[in-house]
């Protein structure tokens, strides 16, 4: 197998036969010995938003659960089955701070994994842009423990828990300055 499972040793039984026979098959897969039956753990799809006040401050919101509990990050989270990766954004954005996002235009997306109860999931994370009428709505909710207004020129990405967003930030302040 050229690319590791990272779940290899998490699943050992089929849900198909019930037997003791789950073997990894590649890096998102497993097969069962007894029947064939082939599991795929695919890429799920996450979006977050890029959000800048009228003085050029960007909103950071503080995870308020793990992984990175306590770090700094971006708003957003995961799409929902059936839903689009825009519509994910922004209900997860009213969801988390209780703020309409509109105007959403792509920036970019990185490969990502994210580790949540001893299973390793296989993320592709985007990053828009997003505008926001109303920011004297902004509440803390659901996973976010708060939330923060930096400048643009003071971002440390490593203060941000998660990858995605330290790149994401990262690309975003070379955009910035090339610009």
């Amino acid at each position: 197998m050229p690319h590791t499972n990272p779940n290899h040793g998490r699943f050992k039984f089929c849900p198909s036969c019930g037997s003791n026979s789950l073997d990894p098959d590649s890096v998102k897969s497993f097969k069962c010995r007894e029947c064939g039956f082939g599991f795929f753990l695919n890429c799920a799809a996450a979006a977050m938003a890029v959000i800048l006040d009228d003085q050029n401050r960007i909103l950071v919101t503080v995870r308020g659960k793990d992984p990175g509990k306590g770090t700094l990050d971006l708003p957003g989270g995961f799409a929902e089955p059936g839903e689009s990766i825009d519509h994910g954004l922004v209900r997860e954005v009213k969801e988390e701070l209780n703020l309409d996002i509109f105007d959403l235009e792509f920036f970019c997306s990185f490969a990502n994994t994210y580790p949540y109860n001893d299973v390793v999931y296989h993320i592709t994370d985007m990053a828009f842009t997003c505008k926001v009428r109303d920011l004297s709505l902004i509440t803390p909710m659901d996973d976010v423990a708060g939330f923060r207004f930096i400048p643009v020129h003071d971002l440390d990405t490593g203060m941000f828990g998660m990858d995605s967003a330290q790149k994401v930030l990262k690309k975003y302040i070379q955009t910035l300055i090339k610009g």
